[in-house]
């Protein structure tokens, strides 16, 4: 082997490495799919009482089975049949938690249906990259003689989160809306950090966790102003300080300087150990 060629291995190598060491939360919000293209809604009436509802799940996405919630006009609804997801024990909610991956099909027996029926479908997923994307509602109007499936063109934010009570983190001072977060930038004088939280957010509790709870972690935390935008409800305010910083979901930390403008270069887009965060802190200290 000539030298070049042997200088173009120990190259490829040498990136291939520097993959395999890349985090596998340590996603860009641009690299995220919205959640229209990551959970592909589509429903069909299968006969004159049942709906069949469809969810094609992009690669490296997931959807969790007990988060699916629908509601019909026309009809009376029955008990939806839910395939069983893959059951794994999740530390961050301490319960075994059923997913779905690639595709689910779901049946809702439906009667005393005489003409179009209006169809609301709830549901909830999150990306391997460790971003969660809060619940969503997709509709469709479905006609008893209907073959083909019908799907709504995007999906509108559910109006509050169905499944969960929000509780939050402690020792973060909570803002509710894009005007409490300037109040709170403004004056500031030391750097600031916000936190995307959400109770449905398994790599947020794993923040808690495992990161912010880190002895090391706390110490560099206590010279910043922590502020933590809790989004459980998902209302118009949670939704529009994740459109202003052009998050798809939590969890997303994000750091502003003593001026209140946001350093993104630091941005923390998905779960992140507590070494790593040590790392992240350091450099926020010397902005």
């Amino acid at each position: 082997m000539g030298m070049k060629a042997l200088s173009h291995y120990w190259f490829r190598l040498l990136l291939l490495c520097c993959s395999l060491l890349t985090p596998a939360g340590a996603a860009q919000a641009a690299d995220l799919l919205e959640a229209e293209q990551a959970f592909r809604f589509s429903a069909r009436m299968k006969d004159a009482q049942t709906i069949e509802v469809r969810y094609d799940i992009a690669r490296g996405y997931y959807m969790y089975r007990d988060n699916f919630r629908f509601a019909v006009e026309g009809a009376q609804l029955g008990a939806p049949k839910i395939p069983p997801g893959k059951k794994k024990f999740d530390p961050n909610f301490q319960k075994t938690m059923e997913t779905h991956r690639d595709s689910v099909v779901i049946l809702l027996p439906v009667q005393g249906a005489s003409g179009p029926l209006q169809l609301k479908s709830t549901s909830q997923g999150c990306a391997d990259a460790g971003v969660c994307y809060p619940p969503t509602t997709q509709s469709a109007t479905l006609s008893l003689n209907a073959e083909k499936p019908q799907s709504s063109p995007a999906p509108k934010p559910a109006g509050g989160s169905p499944f969960v009570k929000p509780t939050g983190a402690s020792g973060f001072t909570r803002i509710a809306s894009s005007s409490e977060l300037d109040g709170s930038l403004q004056g500031a004088g030391r750097i600031t950090m916000l936190d995307f939280y959400a109770d449905w957010c398994g790599p947020c509790k794993q923040m808690e966790r495992l990161t912010f709870s880190d002895a090391r972690v706390k110490q560099k935390m206590a010279s910043l102003v922590l502020l933590q935008a809790d989004v459980t409800r998902n209302n118009e305010d949670d939704r529009v300080l994740l459109k202003r910083f052009k998050l798809v979901g939590p969890p997303g930390i994000l750091f502003f300087d003593r001026n209140g403008r946001e350093i993104t270069a630091l941005r923390v887009i998905g779960y992140q150990a507590p070494e790593k965060f040590l790392q992240t802190l350091e450099q926020a200290a010397r902005s």
